[in-house]
């Protein structure tokens, strides 16, 4: 069905899913309207930094910007092109790559985080915003997020005069079946750790990595924490009304990305939907779904690695001329990754749906 271009669009949430799905469908015409239960954008994050990746699609993130419709300049972002992997058996790993790994941005409602500036584009060209009221039912679109957990972020933000650097820290103690990751720009810094919780637990990873940064001389002060949650759930289905996208439509990376790039990609399929471009929509939904079957499988495989593993799989990967294409064959739906697919696509206690 195609929606009249002079109809109000009603998106619930005010996410990277859903200003990309306003955006999109402003600049076609349309009057999309955002409801936002926070009193404002990115007010449910903590201003803590995540990465854009640069490794999962073929177009690189400025590039993915444009596309999007948002202008890439004039966002805060900064590229890294060199980090450093930590595990418990020997010296830190440094692995670096001509091109950028990731874009490192802010995520909050401060005027340099990205979710702010991607709303004041919003804005700049009419995008209507009802904050603080709760999205109607009767919604097109449903960017909300996920209400399942299957993994837990718990990290601080902290001040320092600490130099930019970026580290990941591999190990159990710090992260079953996930990773730790510090980031410090300008002066910021984003302690966290990502991980699935064991049963039967007590212990602390994120003091068990602070502790860790602070033996090893990178003072991180105890700020008080922050934390989230995320989903496994991989659901398959036709882009059709409701639109559910972004963490609501299981439109993320399950491994090493932060899955803005899949969440605003789902945000401009559902646009496309919409304003009657079916089979560019279809394209992108294609695309997200390999893409996500492949994160999935490389989450299955990455969970069944030893800490010793991990730490032999950092080396190779540092003795590589090019570190960024080693990442980006993961992510390749070829041959070699559609039997990992097909063999280990029901190994895993969230199943495909």
């Amino acid at each position: 069905m195609v929606v009249s271009s002079h109809k109000s669009i009603q998106i619930a949430g005010g996410g990277v899913a859903g200003l990309t799905a306003a955006i999109q469908l402003k600049k076609a015409g349309f009057d999309p309207v955002i409801f936002e239960k926070e009193s404002k954008v990115g007010a449910g994050r903590h201003g803590d930094y995540e990465g854009l990746d640069n490794w999962i699609f073929s177009r690189n993130v400025p590039t993915f910007f444009k596309q999007s419709a948002f202008k890439f300049n004039d966002l805060t972002t900064y590229p890294i092109s060199r980090f450093f992997v930590h595990t418990l058996f020997g010296k830190p790993i440094t692995i670096q790559n001509n091109h950028p790994f990731f874009y490192m941005v802010k995520r909050g409602s401060g005027i340099n985080d990205l979710d702010y500036q991607l709303y004041r584009q919003c804005k700049e060209i009419g995008v209507r915003f009802e904050l603080g009221k709760k999205a109607p039912e009767t919604s097109h679109i449903i960017a909300t997020g996920s209400r399942k957990a299957a993994a837990y972020i718990r990290g601080i933000n902290f001040k320092t005069t600490l130099k930019n650097q970026v580290h990941l820290l591999l190990g159990s103690q710090f992260a079953p079946k996930g990773y730790a990751y510090l980031i410090i720009i300008n002066g910021n810094g984003t302690l966290a750790t990502a991980f699935k919780k064991p049963k039967d637990t007590v212990v602390n990873f994120l003091q068990n990595a602070r502790a860790y940064f602070n033996e090893t001389g990178i003072s991180v002060p105890n700020e008080i924490p922050f934390g989230s949650r995320g989903s496994f759930s991989l659901p398959f289905g036709a882009m059709i009304p409701p639109y559910k996208i972004g963490e609501a439509g299981g439109y993320q990376d399950y491994l090493f990305g932060f899955g803005i790039r899949m969440s605003m990609m789902s945000g401009q399929a559902a646009a496309l939907s919409i304003t009657g471009k079916k089979n560019e929509s279809q394209i992108i939904i294609k695309e997200l779904n390999q893409k996500r079957r492949l994160s999935f499988v490389n989450r299955i495989m990455y969970e069944q690695l030893s800490d010793k593993r991990m730490a032999r799989l950092a080396i190779k990967l540092s003795e590589k001329s090019n570190p960024l294409s080693i990442l980006a064959d993961a992510y390749a739906w070829n041959f070699k990754n559609i039997l990992r697919w097909i063999n280990l696509r029901y190994r895993y206690e969230v199943r495909p749906t």
